[in-house]
């Protein structure tokens, strides 16, 4: 699905999961229940912040913190370059959401099975040039065999810590805003199974080629909320980013770290996905299906959202108002508004 093809012929990546990108994660249930068994669900005195947010941030100087995140996943999509710049993105997105953007690098985690030990060049071409892009570097990283392919990395960035952001300083009356369309489960999953026996009902399902449904859903998910975290930063009293969890999934994280209850109003979907999630039992209507490299979940208080949408749109980051935050608990969808966005 790109122009740098040049990963051997042989194998689809996705052959080798039964579950792709982000679906793969551990569910938000069974997460909290292991990070509560372990002893890691309350505060760490050396953290400004930790377990339970998007990335843990460190003070190192008055004036400087560090944060750090792990993210990677298994394949996506078939193409090995396009595999790596999904996962590089993705896991520079956990630190983005906090507000740090400087000095990014990545620790490359890379696994893949013996038969396709053939495609880590392309898929490290991918994530270096996804990276450079957004002024980061890949910092050396570690490969292993592995029955399922997968790849990420461990990121590290900087900011002022009075720029950072987390989920946990959402408020009542807050706006929120989605910085990318939802949609990207739904979507890939027409493409593994366009062509087998199922592709005729798959194609039949909506009125767009499924090629083009996932072109789209490749733009976005390669599309890095770096621009995004620069605005809110400015203007934000919370956020995160949107990924396996789904959109309702992350914000009813949001609301318990919080300590606020959420209300999402409005659904950006990517043209042509709302009917293949029907048809695979996704979810998408109703906020649950996953997203892979999503975008940012952004509180934005009342009389801040002129200008927070006026920044947003000097700098070329697509938004919509998709909720806000109330004084209850929890996070609900209320008889929202389905939107199909086409890029």
């Amino acid at each position: 699905m790109s122009d740098h093809r040049s990963g051997p012929a042989g194998p689809r990546l996705t052959e080798y999961a039964e579950l792709h990108g982000c679906s793969c994660k551990v569910g938000q249930g069974n997460l909290d229940e292991l990070l509560s068994r372990a002893g890691l669900d309350g505060d760490q005195n050396d953290l400004l912040f930790g377990v339970g947010e998007d990335a843990g941030a460190r003070q190192l100087r008055q004036d400087l913190a560090l944060v750090q995140t792990v993210d990677f996943f298994t394949p996506i999509v078939d193409d090995p370059y396009d595999f790596g710049r999904v996962a590089a993105c993705n896991a520079a997105s956990d630190a983005f959401a906090t507000g740090a953007t400087d000095d990014l690098s990545c620790l490359v985690v890379l696994g893949l099975p013996r038969e396709l030990r053939d495609h880590a060049p392309a898929i490290l071409r991918g994530m270096a040039d996804l990276l450079d892009g957004v002024g980061g570097v890949v910092a050396g990283g570690h490969t292993t065999l592995n029955p399922w392919p997968f790849a990420g990395g461990a990121v590290t960035a900087t900011a002022h810590p009075e720029h950072l952001l987390t989920a946990r300083t959402a408020r009542p009356g807050d706006r929120l805003y989605l910085t990318k369309p939802l949609g990207t489960q739904p979507a890939m999953g027409a493409l593994r199974v366009g062509d087998g026996e199922f592709g005729e009902t798959v194609r039949e399902a909506t009125d767009r080629p499924i090629e083009d449904i996932g072109e789209e859903a490749l733009a976005w998910m390669t599309t890095p909320n770096r621009d995004a975290a620069v605005v809110a930063r400015e203007h934000a009293t919370a956020a995160t980013d949107v990924t396996g969890f789904g959109l309702l999934g992350e914000a009813t994280v949001l609301a318990g770290n919080a300590g606020v209850g959420v209300e999402i109003d409005r659904l950006p979907i990517v043209d042509g996905t709302l009917a293949l999630s029907r048809l695979f039992g996704y979810g998408l209507a109703d906020g649950e299906s996953a997203e892979t490299s999503g975008g940012l979940l952004v509180a934005v208080p009342g009389d801040g959202t002129a200008d927070f949408e006026g920044e947003l749109s000097g700098a070329g980051v697509f938004y919509r108002a998709v909720g806000r935050v109330t004084d209850g608990s929890g996070a609900a969808l209320v008889e929202p508004k389905i939107e199909r966005v086409r890029k």
